[in-house]
């Protein structure tokens, strides 16, 4: 079965198809940790599964037309609980209670972060044991923003867990989970996506205004990850072409006309395509090809043949130091003259 004929069955982004029923077609591990890169559509790929998971057909799961499974499209089912950090509700499908009562205070509307009384909650509500006596299911996203008390908390469930209860953590960034999460779950790496399946989905959701050359293009430039070139296009992203021009001037560069641009562009644009342009060159240093720029790949190779490899990699950890300072106040137009200057001394 293609993957066009499998994706009548399932609510997902295509490229996300395959990995899921590779999970699927297995037993599902009661604690399991859902990682890949940002982006790609991990948030939607573990509703699906909660989905999969309570699902009271005996066939097709999700079936969609059950009662758990219309509980689910109506937001109201009792055994699911979905967690995220109150700057990131907008992305559930429904509102869940917690996150309407935990509305007391601007801070925690704001907050980055899953606090403790939010997995407390989820605690105390899942040891009165499950309301339909079948499967709890417990989705976490991110769970790198559950704060130090928060996933110690967490962990005494993950300790001691029990049949019915399945506990799914989705992170753009399993390393930053405490080793004691980790070693008692399951991991699950999301691959990342195909370009020919993400260009083709692409291609379908602009309509085809864009060539495929130029939809591969901003595929690379954004690490391969759909839904961040699809958000790029949607909200009008800044098109970084100016700034390319200005740097692909390598050593005639002028450091004045990249200041001009920060009347189009922010610092972060300027500093963030620099950072990329300059990965590129240090790949074409190591005989790679460029990741963020391909377009760009011939006039790259033919100025980096006599550059230094240190001091492009020094002019690297300079410019991630710089990004760091990059909403600073006080971050002046000198420091990124100085910037330019450092890199136009590259060549």
């Amino acid at each position: 079965m293609s993957i066009a004929e499998k994706k009548q069955y399932f609510n997902l982004f295509p490229w996300l198809v395959e990995p899921f029923e590779n999970l699927v077609n297995h037993q599902i591990p009661n604690s399991l940790i859902i990682s890949g890169q940002k982006d790609i559509g991990k948030f939607q790929f573990g509703f699906e599964l909660c989905k999969f998971l309570l699902c009271e057909s005996s066939s097709s799961k999700p079936c969609e037309s059950c009662e758990a499974c219309n509980w689910v499209k109506n937001g109201n089912h009792p055994d699911l609980f979905l967690v995220v950090p109150q700057n990131l509700k907008h992305i559930l499908p429904f509102e869940m209670e917690d996150q309407k009562s935990s509305e007391d205070s601007e801070e925690k509307k704001l907050s980055k972060f899953i606090r403790i009384d939010q997995i407390r909650n989820i605690v105390s509500s899942n040891e009165l044991g499950s309301y339909r006596g079948g499967k709890r299911v417990v989705l976490i996203y991110p769970a790198e923003s559950m704060q130090t008390e928060a996933a110690n908390c967490l962990l005494k469930t993950l300790e001691e867990p029990s049949i019915n209860l399945f506990i799914i953590l989705i992170t753009h960034h399993k390393e930053k989970l405490l080793p004691t999460i980790r070693s008692r779950c399951q991991v699950f790496n999301v691959p990342k996506p195909s370009m020919n399946i993400s260009v083709d989905w692409l291609s379908q959701q602009l309509n085809n205004k864009y060539t495929r050359e130029n939809i591969e293009h901003r595929f690379a430039l954004h690490s391969g990850a759909p839904l961040k070139v699809l958000s790029s296009i949607e909200e009008n992203t800044v098109d970084q072409s100016k700034i390319i021009e200005e740097l692909s001037k390598f050593e005639k560069v002028n450091p004045n006309k990249i200041i001009d641009l920060l009347s189009d562009f922010s610092l972060s644009d300027i500093l963030n395509c620099t950072l990329k342009w300059t990965i590129d060159i240090n790949l074409q240093l190591f005989g790679q090809g460029a990741k963020f720029f391909p377009e760009y790949q011939s006039q790259i190779s033919s100025h980096c043949k006599s550059l230094n490899k240190i001091d492009v990699q020094n002019f690297l950890s300079t410019l991630n130091n710089d990004m760091k300072l990059v909403n600073h106040p006080l971050f002046p137009k000198v420091q990124l003259e100085a910037t330019i200057v450092r890199y136009k001394n590259l060549f």
